[in-house]
């Protein structure tokens, strides 16, 4: 490029010395001087003066009085021209040196050519038609060189600018060189006439400068609006993008996915087709989490979106809902296709991930409720999957299928649980007592307390189906104190009738671990007046352990008030034989799984036999619940137990039976009992499920 700049400058040169003109006279070239440095002053520079009009209108009539003059002159005025105009714009520009340069050597060689034709036509011939033609190779060829040479350097295409300038600018660039060819006509040929057109042409001239400038505002203001429209676009894209994708894995979010269950649950009402809800949770993300940081936890949650999404179908969604839970839609999918897909998720989730250089296996629990057995919208399915998931994840399953019966915070057990609390309140809870009956001597020798809720709707409902919400709930606190003030308030009546009964009540872990406890109970003893040791508290074995030093802690402070502590159900828990030596306890329950089948089971007869041994060697009392048959209560006689209960011995009672079958003596055997002659000798060794044996010396008295 700079090699035709210089050729430009140098070819013109020589051409003025050896060309018709012959040599360049020194007045000549201060006035050429002058003339270009107009030229850079308003062709490259667009100052105003006034009376408002471009200075650089004079630029084309001056480049071709220089030409008629010298052609290498104007060729080389203008090369300095545009070099100087173009440096002084490259920083706003941005223009590179090669576009400079190849500008350069253009704009010589251009006006060389157009100079020599117009001097050739004028000094050598005169004839003026010549001086047109060399205006319209002048124009024609700035039009057509500068997007051929400069457009790869500019980006632009070649033919398309072409067509641009040739259609934006023949106006006012005609404009131009119709003054030019006046200037020429009014010198060479002294026609001055002409020359008074200059002033009228220069405010046609003006006028079309200013709508061509008009144009070229209202086409920069198209394209910034364009420019505008397209980064508003993509700015919302990427906020549409950000409310509907998740950012760390790139999967639909939870309001996407929302709207997808929704047309897929829309179309699948109108066709009848099943659709399946499944919500996938990491096992041990925590972990990866807590040991590795939060960039290992996001590299494996991307690891997971990935593996899922290979799994699925392209008509299928999988969406991550926070943390470390995914949700999957299945459209037109019914059981068996999710229990496949299901495992097909599982098993690619077993397989182990590459996490900083580590390979981690964390596995995943899927929950799974379907269209429309499980629900009709959107909240509900994602419930009843949400409720199946934690199934899942409890009985250690890749998958579940949601099961009403696992659902703690269904509708109905919503509206059970707000019908507790107002019976609660009002106090429209019952009591019912069963009796404990002292092996020795076959009399009662205390009761316990058994807490019924007769339902308005659902009649009598048995404490096994409440009792777990409340503890859920918060509720089994003011149950507990109702319990209890009731339980003593009804042992107040009957000590008042004459009947000296030890009354047993139930507590929760959340009770055990109520520091207020103490306090209520001896609070409630006093109001009754019921001395404490007929007061015996039953705590689970699991309560026990939930927390050990807090349940130590109060159960030593219940014991301080005089109050007598059972260990219910023993044997079921994980109880330490080390801390049953340090609970303050005065009883063991053998719990009734082991006394079901006491007759039939040797596996159970050594069982009970080591629990009543080890209860004795304690210094505690040990009481068999779930007391059914006789052969059971004859094995437990001859095992030495102390006290039993059960539906054989006796079922759970109003209150005013309690006093009925009271009298003297309080309680016999059941009349019904059938008198089974008591074993002398058992001997429970033997394979699991065989009966012990049970050797007969003498039937026992009635």
């Amino acid at each position: 490029m700079a090699l035709c700049a210089l050729l430009g400058v140098a070819t013109a040169w020589v051409a003025a010395w050896g060309g018709p003109s012959g040599a360049v006279t020194a007045g000549t070239l201060a006035g050429a001087l002058c003339l270009s440095a107009v030229s850079v002053a308003t062709y490259r520079f667009p100052l105003h003066i006034r009376p408002k009009v471009k200075v650089y209108l004079a630029s084309v009539p001056l480049y071709m009085l220089v030409a008629l003059i010298s052609p290498p002159l104007a060729a080389t005025v203008g090369a300095a021209a545009t070099l100087l105009g173009e440096l002084s714009v490259r920083r706003e520009r941005g223009n590179s040196a090669d576009f400079i340069v190849t500008e350069v050597g253009r704009r010589a060689l251009l006006l060389l050519a157009g100079g020599l034709v117009a001097h050739g036509a004028l000094v050598d011939s005169g004839h003026i038609a010549a001086v047109i033609l060399a205006a319209i190779v002048l124009e024609a060829g700035d039009i057509a060189t500068a997007p051929l040479v400069l457009g790869p350097l500019t980006g632009d295409a070649p033919l398309a600018r072409i067509a641009s300038v040739a259609r934006d600018a023949w106006a006012i660039e005609g404009a131009q060189y119709l003054l030019g060819l006046l200037g020429v006509l009014a010198v060479t040929q002294a026609v001055w006439a002409p020359a008074l057109l200059v002033v009228p042409l220069a405010l046609i001239y003006r006028a079309l400068d200013r709508a061509q400038r008009a144009r070229a505002a209202a086409e920069a203001a198209r394209r910034e609006a364009e420019a505008a429209r397209a980064q508003a676009e993509t700015v919302a894209h990427a906020m549409r993008r950000q409310a509907l994708y998740d950012a760390l894995t790139g999967l639909p979010n939870r309001a996407l996915l929302h709207d997808r269950l929704a047309h897929a649950l829309d179309h699948a009402q109108r066709g009848g087709a099943p659709v399946t809800f499944m919500l996938l949770d990491l096992d041990r993300f925590k972990e990866v989490n807590d040991t590795l940081g939060h960039q290992a936890g996001d590299s494996l949650l991307r690891q997971v979106a990935a593996r899922v999404q290979r799994e699925l179908r392209a008509s299928d969604t999988v969406a991550r809902l926070g943390g470390d839970e995914f949700a999957v839609l299945l459209p037109d999918t019914g059981e068996d296709g999710a229990v496949s897909t299901a495992r097909k998720l599982h098993t690619a989730l077993e397989a182990p991930f590459d996490v900083e250089e580590q390979q981690l296996h964390v596995g995943g629990s899927i929950g799974m409720a379907f269209y429309p057995e499980h629900g009709a919208d959107a909240p509900t399915l994602l419930r009843h999957a949400d409720v199946a998931m934690y199934v899942a994840k409890r009985s250690h399953h890749a998958y579940a299928v949601y099961d009403p019966t696992h659902d703690q915070y269904s509708p109905q057990r919503l509206a059970l649980l707000g019908d507790l609390r107002r019976a609660i309140a009002r106090g429209a809870l019952l009591l019912h007592y069963q009796p404990k009956i002292d092996v020795a001597t076959g009399h009662g020798c205390g009761v316990e307390a058994l807490v019924r809720w007769p339902h308005p709707r659902h009649g009598l409902i048995p404490p096994d189906q409440f009792i777990p919400l409340a503890e859920q709930t918060g509720l089994i606190e003011p149950l507990m104190c109702w319990v209890l003030e009731e339980a003593l308030r009804q042992s107040r009546v009957w000590r008042d009738a004459g009947l000296d009964l030890a009354i047993s009540v139930n507590l929760s872990a959340r009770n055990l671990h109520d520091p207020g406890l103490p306090e209520t109970v001896a609070r409630l003893l006093t109001t009754y007046a019921i001395p404490s040791a007929a007061l015996c508290l039953e705590v689970t074995e699991s309560a026990l352990m939930a927390d050990t030093a807090r349940a130590m802690d109060v159960l030593a402070r219940l014991r301080a008030l005089g109050a007598r502590i059972a260990v219910d159900d023993f044997g079921t828990g994980y109880s330490s034989l080390a801390y049953l030596k340090r609970l303050p306890v005065d009883e063991l329950k053998i719990d009734k799984a082991f006394v079901q089948r006491l007759a039939e089971d040797a596996t159970d007869v050594t069982l009970v036999d080591a629990i009543i041994s080890l209860g004795h060697g304690l210094g505690l009392r040990v009481v068999a619940e779930g007391v059914e048959t006789g052969a059971a209560l004859d094995v437990l006689r001859c095992l030495r137990c102390d006290t039993v209960q059960g539906f054989h011995t006796g079922r759970p009672v109003p209150p005013e039976e309690v006093a009925r079958q009271g009298g003297a003596p309080p309680w016999a055997w059941r009349e019904d009992h059938d008198h089974t002659p008591l074993p002398s000798k058992i001997t429970p060794a033997g394979k699991r499920g065989e009966a012990p044996t049970m050797v007969v010396s003498a039937p026992t008295p009635t």
